[in-house]
């Protein structure tokens, strides 16, 4: 028998299975990932390291929010919405808004966000007159210390007219003070948060349909609770009542010295009022009403009676489109109320 029709050697005929077998999986993957990509899976907003601010939205990208898939356009300043100018334009009205998922629009089109109604609201109010930007400069689980660096470093180069700071993540205590090997690693992290979601099967398996073991483990990339990272031990803050306080109460500061009028929202968890004694938060902006004088806009009274219903199915923390209705409508009273005691004020 010649060798050219001699049987292959048990390790090559070994050899082709496997590359048969490796070749099917992945295209079964590729096909996999194709399939849920047409079904409207993965394509979700991608993050910037950033050595101050931990993670920021990377600018210029077209996604979609993870829950209801809506759509989200994150201009080239790095910020969900429409391009503006880095410098206010004449006769315009410019508001900054803070805040974490809740300001960015967690399963949320822009226009359904609280900010993306209180410019439809106040820009029919003024037509043609007056031009109104709202600038949604929420992010994703961000605290108050990184709404504070990114106020003064980012925020009051554009100018704003009004500060809005919302509600932020109370259990990640990232600030400007923590250590440089502390932000190397962290920034790892954040690399490899961004390549996973850059998969429709991540998407799909993970954040989807292991859900639950999702939550228990995102700490890995993000902890939502320091306490449960070893690693972020020495990060940990022996009182993160007074960090937050401190923050928020430093921004409103900030903003008044460069003659921005702050303003603080309130936005309460389903439930959250049942409680004997006002959410920490809350009580932190109550004072800061009292000694700074700065409007707040507890949106409680107006949550508590429609309840679940304000909120996403099967989440407490995350209102809906009527919900953020709501909220525009009240953020538009108490604008038109600031516009009218600077009005007052000048003459």
């Amino acid at each position: 028998m010649s060798a050219s029709t001699a049987k292959p050697a048990p390790i090559r005929r070994w050899l082709q299975n496997l590359a048969l077998s490796v070749g099917t999986f992945f295209l079964c993957i590729i096909l996999f990932e194709i399939l849920l990509r047409c079904l409207g899976y993965g394509n979700l907003e991608i993050y910037q390291p950033d050595a101050v601010l931990f993670w920021r939205l990377k600018p210029n990208q077209d996604c979609y929010t993870k829950i209801d898939h809506k759509p989200v356009h994150i201009n080239s300043l790095g910020t969900r919405g429409p391009e503006f100018d880095l410098d206010e334009p004449a006769q315009t009205l410019r508001i900054l808004s803070l805040g974490d998922s809740r300001t960015f629009g967690w399963g949320l089109s822009e226009a359904e966000t609280y900010s993306g109604r209180l410019q439809q609201l106040l820009q029919q109010q003024f037509g043609s007159g007056k031009r109104v930007e709202v600038i949604n400069a929420g992010v994703n689980a961000w605290s108050y210390p990184q709404m504070l660096a990114y106020f003064r470093l980012t925020g009051l180069r554009f100018h704003p007219d009004v500060v809005v700071l919302a509600g932020a993540n109370l259990w990640t205590q990232f600030s400007e003070n923590s250590s440089p090997e502390f932000v190397k690693r962290f920034m790892l992290r954040v690399q490899l948060k961004n390549l996973l979601r850059r998969f429709a099967i991540y998407h799909y398996v993970v954040e989807v349909k292991l859900k639950k073991f999702y939550e228990q483990h995102r700490a890995k990339f993000i902890p939502v609770d320091p306490r449960q990272d070893p690693f972020f031990k020495e990060q940990q803050q022996k009182d993160p009542d007074t960090l937050f306080g401190s923050a928020i109460g430093e921004l409103c500061r900030l903003a008044l010295t460069n003659h921005v009028k702050p303003l603080l929202l309130y936005l309460p968890i389903l439930d959250e009022w049942t409680g004997t004694n006002a959410p920490a938060v809350l009580q932190v902006q109550r004072e800061l009403n009292r000694q700074l004088g700065v409007p707040l806009v507890d949106m409680t009274p107006e949550v508590r009676p429609l309840g679940k219903s304000l909120y996403l199915e099967a989440d407490p923390v995350h209102l809906n489109a009527r919900g953020n209705e709501i909220v525009g409508r009240r953020l538009l009273e108490s604008v038109n109320q600031l516009l009218t005691n600077e009005q007052a004020s000048h003459h």
